[in-house]
């Protein structure tokens, strides 16, 4: 009985690190989903044809080129909340205010985010 249990203990052993036949299953195999990914980017870009985000802006640091957005969440910002955002076209910000209702797109950019596109929704 002892020595079923070593038996035993062993081809589990093996089986574990075994790899498992998963073409037999249908399945792609670890190689093809890897060669089947898109390369790797960290710019995740909204498409241009998708609906601005709203919001309403908090503060404005146009010398910087910040905004300050209270917004609902987005996709690419579940979250959503209070944040301040870099803003690719400082000359955008003329003629808006704290307090004021916009409508934005916003870009993912290295370990921040940019807001490329803002416009007044008042």
């Amino acid at each position: 009985m002892f020595s079923n249990r070593i038996t035993l203990a062993a081809v589990l052993a093996v089986a574990a690190v075994a790899p498992l036949p998963i073409h037999a299953a249908g399945l792609p195999s670890l190689n093809e989903i890897q060669q089947d990914q898109e390369p790797e980017d960290h710019a995740i870009a909204v498409p241009h044809d998708a609906p601005l985000a709203s919001g309403r802006i908090v503060a404005i640091d146009k010398d910087a080129g910040r905004v300050t957005l209270d917004f609902r969440p987005l996709p690419l910002l579940p979250e959503g909340g209070v944040r301040v955002f870099a803003v690719e076209d400082p000359a955008s910000l003329k003629g808006l205010g704290a307090g004021d209702r916009v409508r934005f797109e916003v870009e993912r950019d290295g370990r921040g985010f940019v807001v490329t596109r803002l416009e007044n929704s008042n």
